[in-house]
């Protein structure tokens, strides 16, 4: 049985593998600072599920906060006996990075890679909704690069911080393109230019490599957004997850 940790600026997202996903939670990234603390937040919700220790045998991590990284590691050792193992360029196996600086491709990225390429196609797009958008792109089954975009809540918290009178709104996409108040004017102005900037930019990569790619979104805004464009259709929330499972599988030669 494995432990997975997705581990963002804003939340983690933990999920439990054997054979198949048994279960998925998300705590914040912040709300632990030793690996006992995060032991007295994980303890309860396995517990719930008669999973105890010595049913695991892996700790997988794909992380884009490295202070957080030596406390999971930490708890690996200290509670389950095991090494944990981090998703990185210098360990990946069966799969390219073409890009100018392989060593500075994130974790998380590159599981998304790994799980767009067995789940979907050699031709695939992730575009990953968090703290920042990441767009992920393998062609011919390699990581051929991307962009990254500052997350959809990051630009409302940047727009509230900076301004003295426009209020904190709720994600929402309007069927309309002129606010007439305030709160509609911020939506319009951030969510609608993000959605149909990066539905451009995908039409864009296609343009440029004269290939049809699989597109899928995944990330904790992602479900809000499905739907709302044709090339936001595919939603896998468990798609950096299931990258995790497959670097695991390739470090020790089983795929």
């Amino acid at each position: 049985m494995r432990l997975l940790f997705d581990v963002g600026n804003t939340h983690i997202v933990v999920g439990l593998f054997e054979k198949d996903f048994l279960q998925t939670w998300r705590i914040g990234t912040k709300s632990f600072e030793t690996e006992d603390e995060l032991y007295s937040h994980l303890f309860p919700l396995l517990n719930r599920l008669n999973i105890y220790e010595r049913d695991i045998n892996a700790v997988i991590i794909s992380s884009v906060v490295p202070s957080v990284n030596y406390i999971l590691d930490k708890y690996a050792q200290k509670y389950y006996g095991v090494e944990a193992i981090f998703v990185s360029s210098n360990k990946l196996n069966g799969m390219k990075l073409k890009v100018d600086y392989p060593n500075e491709v994130g974790a998380d990225r590159i599981a998304n890679a790994l799980a767009l390429r067995k789940y979907y196609s050699k031709n695939s797009i992730a575009v990953d909704f968090g703290t920042a958008i990441t767009i992920d792109v393998i062609y011919n089954g390699d990581f051929i690069g991307g962009s990254i975009i500052p997350g959809i809540n990051t630009q409302m918290m940047a727009l509230f911080s900076k301004t003295a009178k426009l209020p904190q709104v709720e994600l929402k996409f309007l069927d309309y393109s002129v606010g007439k108040n305030t709160i509609d004017n911020i939506q319009i102005g951030i969510i609608k230019t993000v959605v149909y900037g990066i539905q451009q930019l995908l039409k864009d990569i296609e343009k440029e490599y004269k290939t049809k790619f699989d597109i899928v979104i995944t990330g904790g805004i992602g479900k809000s957004l499905q739907n709302i464009i044709p090339e936001f259709e595919n939603y896998d929330p468990y798609l950096t997850l299931k990258g995790l499972n497959v670097f695991y599988d390739l470090m020790k030669g089983e795929i």
